[in-house]
């Protein structure tokens, strides 16, 4: 039997492995394309840029500083591959004036082509304890980190579906994952790029145009160092408990994502633990992919279900358990055949699946759980979450310490 059971699991995972090619997006040939980059004059966006230039794409650097975007054009050509290609460069505040992101836009496909790949890279960050921080660097925060990726993919969304191809990429953060301290008005702006990249994957899918959202962790560039000299320090002791990575590798990562169409990009063993624990509901691009968040999700799922004794009304209460349509006194009863599924008299009212989750129903006659979640899903969800209780437990650990020493510190202040 377990050798059954073994070989019917190996089928099924290589048939999952041949359709997988048939239902994932057709990956985008980079040679020829044409890349727009939005902050690429540093940092992450330079090496995307360098990335796809690698890869035979023209590019058009899109970025508020002349200087830099020169500088970054020089070092850009010389990774070219052949005589054609073109780097482009443009200089604008892709936050402040769509009418302007639409014209150099415009300008841009005028000389080197139709977008075929748009990164969204320009963001900024600033870090403070909520009360702190001024409401304007809220407003401040919002208009470049979102805004500044709304208004240039709404500049060549149009073409691209007329096209039917194109890739949009959204530079988000592990802090558009995971809210933490000082990140109040910088993780808001990231998680808002989230809803925005899965509203937009919904409506450009029938058009082949596939959106990607990458969740880089810090990054040794120039902004994350102009970052470090205002953090708070709890907000830098957290930032100390991973390793920085290298913005060459965090840009390999997310024009492969890019280009395979993969809606989620992480980066190490803490982004695809942060990439599993949040997917949620987000779109799902392979077979495969769908199969590395399955026993999360629908452990998560069937658990919160299980704790349910008494559904008794239709739709869902705060805890996401879903109700069986009531039971009213007019309905007529079903008659009593051989085959009939009315419970005997006196027996308990036998609950209906709901069609979202018939799969995951389990129905019984009696008040336990509607919906039993396997040991080994159990298992699954409960390792996951002891390790994320287990980074955020640090995080609020640290938090703590840090407040003790600032109240020794007044103290001793006071006393002196």
């Amino acid at each position: 039997m377990l050798l059954l059971a073994a070989a019917f699991l190996v089928a099924f995972v290589l048939l999952l492995y041949m359709v997988s090619p048939l239902i994932s997006p057709k990956p985008l040939a980079l040679p020829g394309a044409h890349v727009v980059v939005t902050g690429g004059s540093s940092g992450i966006g330079k090496c995307i840029a360098i990335e796809c230039y690698k890869q035979g794409a023209f590019i058009t650097l899109v970025a508020r500083n002349e200087d830099k975007l020169l500088q970054a054009k020089k070092e850009i050509e010389k990774h070219s591959i052949n005589d054609k290609q073109v780097v482009l460069c443009i200089s604008v505040d892709v936050s402040q004036d769509y009418s302007q992101v639409e014209n150099v836009i415009k300008q841009a496909q005028e000389k080197l082509g139709p977008v075929d790949m748009l990164v969204n890279c320009a963001g900024m960050s600033l870090s403070g304890k909520f009360e702190d921080l001024e409401v304007s660097t809220f407003e401040r925060l919002m208009s470049v980190n979102y805004l500044g990726s709304v208004y240039p993919s709404r500049a060549v969304i149009t073409t691209m579906k007329e096209r039917r191809v194109g890739r949009i990429v959204f530079v988000s953060s592990q802090a558009g994952q995971l809210g933490l301290f000082g990140f109040t008005a910088y993780s808001s702006s990231k998680f808002a790029i989230r809803g925005l990249a899965e509203a937009l994957q919904m409506e450009v899918k029938p058009y082949n145009v596939y959106v990607t959202v990458a969740y880089p962790p810090d990054t040794d560039t120039p902004g994350f160092a102009e970052e470090n000299k205002t953090k708070p320090l709890e907000t830098r002791l957290i930032s100390e408990t991973v390793s920085v990575c290298k913005p060459e590798q965090v840009a390999k990562q997310i024009v492969k994502d890019a280009i395979q169409g993969n809606f989620n990009s992480s980066i190490g063993s803490d982004g695809y633990m942060l990439s599993s624990l949040t997917c949620g509901m987000a779109p799902v691009t392979s077979i495969t992919e769908g199969l590395q968040q399955l026993f999360h999700t629908k452990s998560r799922f069937r658990t919160s279900l299980g704790k349910s004794e008494g559904l008794t009304a239709p739709g869902s209460n705060q805890l996401g358990q879903v109700a069986a349509p009531p039971v009213t006194q007019d309905a007529a009863p079903p008659s009593r055949g051989p085959h009939s599924t009315r419970p005997r008299p006196g027996a308990p009212e036998r609950h209906h699946c709901s069609t979202l989750v018939f799969l995951n129903c389990r129905p019984t006659w009696h008040g336990n759980p509607q919906w039993l979640p396997s040991t080994t899903e159990v298992v699954t969800m409960g390792l996951f979450r002891t390790i994320a209780l287990f980074y955020l437990g640090s995080f609020d650990s640290i938090v703590r310490r840090c407040m003790m020493q600032r109240a020794k510190s007044e103290v001793a202040d006071k006393t002196a």
